[in-house]
């Protein structure tokens, strides 16, 4: 028993040995995690009483194994006896106090006061939109009163002029199917900046190019547009998440958590970011928008 017992791994050493087997500092694991530096390093260390309370400690300890590829949930049940407990009991007996108040509460017949306090904000808001619409109402009467007024005078000179606006539209719309075509003669491209792996160039893009990120692990990321942040989040494995860049976007900057388990894709078509293959987790993108 005693030699079992040495051989048993602590659960400190076991999520350092998983991080540094993925190639990830502290740092990396906290701009993942969004755990603080101190806390991590406490729970490496397994000083618990470090972390702001015991239901923290579980908390952290399963998101800092479900981000090394460890299984957060066993984990916790295998090293429990070795980790502070939560008081679910605590919690479940005041729930049990707090929660008859509520529903007698809610039983107690409302007073014709309190019925109409409740209704008055839905009351005032009838009212505005009320309101709104017979403005609308008399506006549409007196904008229709005087253009049929001036639709006599002008009715001849309309005549005259539609054969004119007829050829012009004509002209127009083939002159606008003529460039439609030529543009959609032009496809999308995303090349590297020279032999640069971390900055590339996309062209002939949409007007609001849609990204898609997937991860096959759980995978941190940021997206930044024209310096300020569109979105960042956490994956989990096979996960997803698509987003809708501006019109006016120029530079777009990618920070991958975990970039060989991440792939990308901008309007439905891949986007290559790591062409050299290069096995490093922690990547930064940039991409101009042309």
């Amino acid at each position: 028993m005693s030699e079992n017992n040495e051989e048993k791994t602590t659960i400190g050493a076991r999520l350092k040995a998983a991080r540094t087997a993925k190639g990830l500092t502290i740092d990396d694991l906290q701009q993942i995690t969004k755990i603080q530096k101190r806390y991590l390093i406490a729970i490496e260390d397994e000083q618990f009483d470090k972390l702001p309370g015991d239901f923290y400690v579980r908390a952290f300890v399963k998101q800092y194994a479900d981000t090394v590829d460890l299984d957060g949930n066993a984990l916790l049940e295998e090293y429990r006896d070795e980790l502070p407990s939560v008081h679910t009991e605590k919690i479940v007996d005041n729930v049990d106090e707090v929660q008859p108040t509520r529903v007698a509460s809610r039983e107690q017949p409302a007073s014709p006061a309190n019925r109409v306090r409740n209704y008055l904000p839905t009351i005032i808001i009838t009212v505005i939109v009320v309101l709104i619409l017979l403005f609308i109402w008399f506006m549409a009467v007196r904008t229709h009163a005087g253009s049929s007024s001036s639709t006599s005078a002008d009715s001849s000179s309309v005549q005259v002029s539609s054969s004119k606006k007829k050829v012009s539209s004509s002209k127009a719309s083939s002159s606008a199917k003529s460039s439609s075509k030529a543009s959609s003669t032009k496809e999308q491209t995303i090349k590297a900046n020279g032999s640069s792996d971390t900055a590339f160039t996309l062209t002939n893009g949409a007007d609001k190019n849609k990204v898609v990120i997937k991860s096959s692990k759980a995978a941190w990321t940021s997206v930044t547009t024209n310096g300020s942040q569109t979105w960042q989040g956490t994956l989990s494995a096979n996960g997803s998440h698509t987003l809708t860049l501006p019109s006016n976007a120029k530079t777009v900057k990618f920070q991958f958590g975990n970039a060989t388990e991440t792939t990308v894709t901008i309007n439905g078509k891949a986007f290559n970011f790591n062409p050299n293959n290069s096995s490093s987790k922690v990547r930064t993108i940039t991409l101009t928008i042309k």
